[in-house]
Order: structure tokens, then C-alpha cells, then sequence
């Protein structure tokens, strides 16, 4: 291509998403970015608002995490696992000021937990679609959390500025499971 196309494209891409240079590099995930509602092929986890990534256009396009917890970019260098215990006693606190419903049991997803397998693409919330990422919370099973039967997820991590389980409740409960569409036992 072209000096002069490059440069419209990259115009182009910078109209389209303002926030970011439209360029090949580092950028930021925005609302407006071609890529929010893909999920990266190298970690498979979604891209959210305000990720961190590596963009090259291409052709074909290529889109990877670009921050410290997740360096799928390889040009990370500065790579740090997030403290367990930090982890734990912050989401505590999270919980203790913002309790969750009665019945409802809102789980610490470390690493090894079923929701965060290493599939391509991951799993995801039933209700955002996010993928599980290590060290948010969600509530399994949302038609029965105290007595989990599924192992679907939905995000409960009021820290994270996922609070899906709680939209989705808001309503009421739910009356139909998401998983197997019968009729949610009256409690």
C-alpha cells in the first residue's frame, strides 16, 4: 500500500476510535474499538473497556493483551501475578460492605477453578459475556447459588465493576434456569 492510504487508514481508524492513534502499537480498548467484542487468541479471554493491547492492522488485523496481567503481546516485560492473600482480604472487604443477597454465594475464582480452564476462547458470563479472568468473583449457578446444580457463572465482583448478578436479580428472581430452561424450584 501506499504512504498516502496508510495515512488515511490510519486516519480513518483514529476517527473511528479517537481515543487510540489508529497506528500499529499499544492502544486502549474503548467502546469504539473493532475489537471489544472479540477475545484474544493467544490467553483467549475477551477484550473489556480500558484493556491494555497490542494492535497491528495488518491485513489481517491482529489484536493481543498488552499489560502486566495479561503479556499476551510478548512485550510485556514487566509480568506480575497478583498477590493471593491481597486478593482475598480486598474482595472480603468488597463483600463484607456490599453483601450479597441471602442464599448467594459469591466465589473467589483462583487459579485452577473450573471457570478459568485454559480453553479458547474461555468461559464467559452468562450475563456480560466477559470472560472469568483470576481473582474476580461470580456466583455459580444463578437459578440456585446456594445449592449450585450447573456450573454456569455470572460475574459478581463489585470491586472489578462487575456487578452482572446483581443486574440480573434486580428484577426479582429468576424463574426459568439459564442452563437447562425449566422452572426454578420455588425456595
Amino acid at each position: 500500500m501506499s504512504e498516502e492510504a496508510d495515512a488515511f487508514w490510519q486516519g480513518w481508524r483514529h476517527g473511528w476510535d479517537p481515543a487510540n492513534s489508529g497506528a500499529d502499537g499499544p492502544a486502549t480498548t474503548t467502546n469504539n474499538s473493532f475489537w471489544l467484542a472479540d477475545w484474544c487468541q493467544v490467553c483467549g479471554h475477551t477484550f473489556r473497556e480500558a484493556d491494555g493491547v497490542y494492535v497491528a492492522h495488518g491485513p489481517p488485523a491482529v489484536v493481543r493483551h498488552h499489560s502486566p496481567t495479561l503479556p499476551c503481546s510478548g512485550l510485556v516485560t514487566d509480568y506480575d501475578q497478583p498477590d493471593d492473600g491481597m486478593s482475598r482480604a480486598f474482595h472480603a472487604a468488597v463483600e463484607a460492605a456490599n453483601p450479597p443477597p441471602p442464599g448467594t454465594d459469591a466465589v473467589l475464582l483462583l487459579p485452577g477453578h473450573p471457570l478459568l480452564l485454559p480453553v479458547t476462547p474461555r468461559r464467559q458470563c452468562a450475563f456480560c459475556s466477559d470472560s472469568f479472568r483470576p481473582f474476580e468473583s461470580a456466583v455459580i449457578c444463578p437459578c440456585s447459588p446456594g445449592e449450585p446444580r450447573c456450573g454456569l457463572g455470572v460475574h459478581r465482583d463489585p470491586g472489578g465493576g462487575n456487578t452482572c448478578y446483581d443486574e440480573w436479580i434486580s428484577n426479582g428472581p429468576l424463574l426459568t434456569c439459564p442452563t437447562t430452561f425449566t422452572k426454578v424450584e420455588e425456595r
